[in-house]
């Protein structure tokens, strides 16, 4: 009711355009939930129909503003069935290592609620484990998991990723929790590789990363910025990150708490050409990392284009951060999200009874 009422009170054209885009980016992506669609593989329908969808609301947005910059990249999209099986291999690595655990009997990787879909698309497409959902101290949905707790699909996941481990934290809990006597795999031990010939960046990035674009103001001046970002709690992924892929730089945050951060940035239109050529060859599969690239790879093509202060250019990139930055739902459309989650939940847990 609240978001109608504004509908009704304003008559700024850019806010009504981008709350459409923004209601039907979130109907689209509730309404594949528990919707029978005959033919194979629903779910990757499902998700290239979303992404498709999101990608044409920014082409729009840039035809709108007759900006003229070369689309190729921005219209290409690239899935699991793009990959090869090495590639797929990568891209779970990269994620579990990102957002994934072991447990005692359990794989587990956790997904915001926006990244709903892709954690329903990755248990179908692999189909191994079941999505559950996680909630805080209110009882509120906050996050979904997919976790994989039978013995033959476990052993399906580490087959993916053997080999393709960087770190040495899942490789500690997979022996701290016995699954190198209950699985029939030798986990080998994690290596350095070279990040930029596979997508476990993607993977990584998609759990852990961010792309930020915005306008930094200084009394009467405002100059366009945008850089990718990565957080950890020690230097050696990003270490990593920044050896194969030239550019960058790390810096140290202590906080009150006693905590620690390393954080990687690359923030200058140089700095971030490698990663607009890896990405645009292993683009995002999370919603939100794919919508923060498309506004990003925009704005770096236009700065490099010198077209990024043009009044229209200026107007276009606003609508498309605020179409970005829409956070709020309606009770209703929580609601709805709420129970089409359980729907998958409820499906996924189907599918996974022996």
């Amino acid at each position: 009711m609240l978001m109608l009422l504004m509908m009704i009170l304003t008559n700024n054209k850019v806010f009504m355009e981008t709350l459409y885009y923004y209601l039907m980016f979130n109907f689209q992506l509730m309404s594949p939930f528990g919707v029978p669609v005959p033919g194979p593989a629903p779910e990757t329908k499902y998700i290239k129909n979303l992404y498709e969808s999101i990608m044409n609301n920014y082409i729009n947005i840039l035809n709108k503003y007759t900006i003229n910059i070369n689309k190729d990249n921005i219209n290409k999209l690239k899935f699991l069935d793009n990959y090869t099986e090495e590639e797929k291999g990568y891209y779970l690595s990269g994620l579990f290592e990102g957002d994934g655990n072991i447990y005692t009997r359990c794989f587990s990787i956790t997904f915001s609620l926006e990244d709903v879909l892709l954690a329903n698309y990755l248990c179908t497409y692999f189909k191994i484990g079941h999505i559950t959902a996680k909630y805080n101290f209110n009882k509120e949905l906050t996050a979904v998991k997919w976790n994989i707790m039978k013995k033959k699909e476990q052993e399906v996941f580490m087959n993916y990723i053997n080999g393709k481990l960087l770190t040495y934290k899942r490789y500690d809990q997979y022996f701290k929790y016995n699954f190198n006597n209950r699985l029939n795999i030798k986990l080998l031990k994690p290596k350095e590789f070279d990040l930029t010939l596979n997508p476990w960046l993607t993977g990584f990035n998609d759990a852990d990363g961010y792309f930020y674009t915005g306008f930094q103001k200084h009394k009467n001046s405002q100059w366009l910025k945008f850089h990718l970002e990565l957080s950890q709690k020690d230097n050696y992924i990003l270490d990593i990150i920044k050896k194969y892929f030239k550019t960058g730089g790390i810096l140290k945050r202590d906080y009150k708490s006693g905590a620690t951060a390393y954080i990687y940035k690359a923030q200058s239109s140089k700095a971030m050409k490698p990663f607009i050529e890896y990405f645009n060859n292993y683009q995002p599969l999370s919603t939100r990392r794919y919508k923060q690239y498309l506004l990003l790879n925009i704005a770096y093509l236009l700065k490099m284009n010198k077209l990024h202060m043009l009044t229209n250019s200026l107007l276009m990139l606003k609508e498309l951060m605020l179409l970005q930055s829409v956070k709020n739902m309606s009770l209703e459309m929580k609601n709805e999200l709420n129970n089409r989650v359980k729907i998958i939940i409820n499906k996924t847990h189907y599918n996974n009874i022996e």
